[in-house]
């Protein structure tokens, strides 16, 4: 059990875990902002919006995987929602050459963002993150599980089937002509919200441009539907978001928000039940959360 490497075995859970001490105390006590020294250091060009930083305090380096801070504008002021859908369209744009990149070095990309002070967000320049990781992570790989027996057994894709499963009912939040939204009904956050492409693809590698742009309206619909929640009184909502994809053609790319508000000045916490074993409580109505997240949609439009 020594740690000779920073991907940790549970022999128990058989899964890894990540160790990087190195992390603890990334940044206390200064303001200065990196990403904005990209621009005044002259890393990045003058017409640069959106770009590539490798992270400073990498949880993972070759061989056993690769981290980047993916930076979503220039101007160190802009928050996600007030970024315009063609600025959110060129971060999918980078998102997607990313994945190319990494893909060819690493079974996983995970591409994510944590947002919000609440959450320990440490660095308010607008940004998102993504690992290449040699392993694949437990979630996706339980998730490719499902896939695999859903094929073997001639069912097709589980993920088709739960999108057009909701398609039209009261769980669906908003939709564009590629993608839709929705609050399933085994979410375990109040307002944690799923986003589905309605083709069938894999990952951001074969997505098409119009997929693309469309996938950027709906996820600045969602997030600024979050804010618009119980008129503003939630806003800004912290949230966890995150990229599920793999190479594997039978997989189904689809992205999933977990918006940690609950009600105006609660949050969602994962309590024991929850942390220790898994066994997540809603206590809410799917249906009515997406019910009250549509109109707020709607009220913003």
């Amino acid at each position: 059990m020594q740690e000779t490497t920073p991907l940790i075995w549970n022999p128990i859970l058989r899964q890894y875990l990540v160790n990087a001490p190195h992390r603890m105390n990334r940044r206390e006590g200064t303001t200065a902002c990196p990403f904005c020294a990209d621009i005044t250091e002259g890393k990045v060009g003058p017409d640069t919006q959106v770009w590539l930083h490798p992270n400073d305090f990498p949880p993972l380096q070759p061989p056993v995987g690769e981290a980047y801070v993916v930076i979503y504008n220039r101007d160190h002021h802009r928050t996600f929602t007030q970024l315009t859908v063609d600025e959110v369209y060129a971060v999918t744009l980078l998102w997607r050459e990313l994945y190319r990149d990494l893909a060819s070095r690493y079974p996983t990309v995970i591409i994510f963002e944590n947002s919000g002070e609440s959450i320990r967000q440490t660095q308010h320049h607008p940004h998102g993150q993504a690992f290449g990781v040699s392993v694949i992570p437990p979630i996706l790989e339980r998730e490719l599980e499902t896939v695999l027996q859903d094929d073997a057994a001639g069912r097709g894709c589980p993920f088709c089937r739960v999108r057009a499963e909701v398609e039209g009912e009261g769980y669906e939040v908003a939709a564009n002509s590629t993608w839709q939204a929705f609050l399933p009904p085994y979410v375990r956050y109040p307002y944690e919200t799923h986003l589905y492409p309605r083709r069938h693809v894999a990952n951001l590698a074969l997505m098409q441009d119009n997929e693309l742009r469309d996938f950027a309206a709906l996820l600045l619909q969602v997030v600024r539907g979050y804010n618009a929640l119980s008129n503003g009184a939630m806003a800004p909502m912290p949230y966890l978001m995150g990229i599920h994809q793999l190479a594997d053609e039978r997989f189904h790319l689809h992205v999933e928000i977990l918006a940690i508000g609950r009600a105006p000045g609660k949050l969602k916490y994962a309590a024991s039940s929850e942390s220790i074993w898994g066994l997540w409580t809603n206590d809410s109505s799917p249906a009515l959360k997406a019910q009250e997240l549509r109109e707020a949609i709607t009220r913003i439009e």
